[in-house]
């Protein structure tokens, strides 16, 4: 399946030894326990998608040849995902019928989002009373940060064409920051895969306010914090590899779905973004994360990166929207602006609703073509995050 109409449906809607070691994050868990632009009139459209803790904002540079990141990196928070989720997430109730049209509702009625064997659950349930939905689980943490790196450790659902995704977003489900609603408040998405894919995608998604129905020069930008009319500038790009990296082989014919245990980790420091697959990680005697490398590309990857990073200034969809940042809030808004705000962790299944998808909301597809979707999980056995220290 392909993402390529996503964007108009958007814009419409450890104990270490005294030597640096390196190994794999799960492995050390177990040990110590061109811009594409669309615009849109439609109020909250769009989108798959408080406290806030500023993480260290002095920028850690990843060498773009080799996809390595040397700096120093303490723990700063590993989630309890044992413990009850409603502690650390906002376990959310909505549908997706004005975000992505999926044939998620999301529901909390301890059957879409809980804790199982020391790991954090979120599930496709089952049908919705019409047949036309389907109960799923998204949730949304109750701290914000800003800058640092993230891990990921999860089982991602694959086939019937479900859409798991491992997100940031600022505010609540609607995107709201200090620059606007979605997209001028920005979303940074770690992973999104959807259906057969072998591969994830990474997307920085931002966006500026227009004064009618269009991106520029057919609309002028407008200061109106994106209500009603926008435009979105993201790094999706269906037509080429660019904004995706290698997770596995999958087979939906042989039941293959869900991928094998992966680690999805992203550095986010100002002016760059990157995340890796399963990268080496390394740490120094006092367990401080010194080393970020790409693993060694697997064959089956046909020449996709396992990593990708975005940097401000070679980044067209970012720079696009920083006259809006400067001009509507010169006060406020730093040069990396809206990836420079406290922005909040997702984590959700949505089923359909995607460019090429059989199903979307309120339609009979969603519980017959993909209904096979029931049953499906998200399965996170690490989220952890780590701060920049010089």
């Amino acid at each position: 399946s392909s993402l390529a109409l996503l964007v108009a449906r958007r814009a419409l809607r450890a104990v270490a030894e005294p030597a640096m070691r390196s190994v794999s994050l799960a492995a050390l868990v177990a040990a110590v326990g061109l811009a594409q632009l669309a615009a849109a009139s439609l109020d909250g459209g769009g989108l798959r998608g408080a406290t806030n803790r500023s993480l260290s904002g002095v920028a850690a540079s990843v060498d773009v040849g080799s996809g390595v990141l040397h700096d120093h990196f303490v723990l700063k928070r590993r989630y309890d995902l044992a413990a009850g989720p409603e502690a650390d997430f906002e376990i959310e109730e909505h549908s997706d019928e004005f975000l992505t049209h999926s044939c998620s509702d999301y529901t909390n009625d301890g059957s879409t989002v809980f804790s199982r064997d020391g790991n954090l659950v979120l599930k496709v349930a089952s049908a919705g009373k019409s047949g036309k939905s389907l109960n799923s689980g998204r949730i949304m943490s109750k701290e914000s940060y800003r800058y640092g790196l993230f891990t990921f450790t999860a089982k991602v659902p694959k086939c019937n064409y479900v859409w798991p995704a491992i997100w940031l977003l600022p505010g609540n489900k609607d995107g709201q920051g200090p620059y606007g609603t979605w997209p001028c408040s920005g979303e940074i998405d770690v992973l999104e895969t959807v259906h057969d894919q072998s591969f994830g995608t990474f997307n920085v998604v931002a966006g500026y306010g227009t004064s009618s129905d269009g991106c520029y020069p057919q609309a002028q930008m407008s200061c109106n914090t994106c209500k009603p009319t926008y435009c979105t500038s993201t790094t999706m790009n269906s037509q080429s590899q660019a904004d995706r990296y290698f997770v596995q082989p999958t087979n939906c014919e042989a039941g293959d779905t869900s991928w094998e245990e992966h680690t999805f980790v992203l550095n986010w420091q100002p002016d760059e973004l990157t995340t890796w697959i399963d990268p080496v990680m390394s740490w120094d005697a006092q367990g401080n994360l010194v080393k970020v490398e790409p693993k060694a590309e697997p064959a089956a990857a046909n020449g996709m990166q396992t990593w990708k990073t975005y940097k401000r200034q070679s980044t067209p969809t970012w720079l696009a929207v920083g006259d809006y940042h400067q001009q509507c809030f010169p006060a406020e808004a730093g040069a990396d602006a809206p990836f420079d705000i406290g922005f909040k962790i997702v984590l959700n299944i949505a089923v359909g609703g995607y460019g090429g998808a059989p199903c979307v909301w309120g339609a009979d597809s969603c519980s017959t073509t993909c209904g096979g979707a029931i049953g499906s999980e998200l399965i996170m056995s690490d989220i952890s995050i780590w701060e920049r220290i010089e």
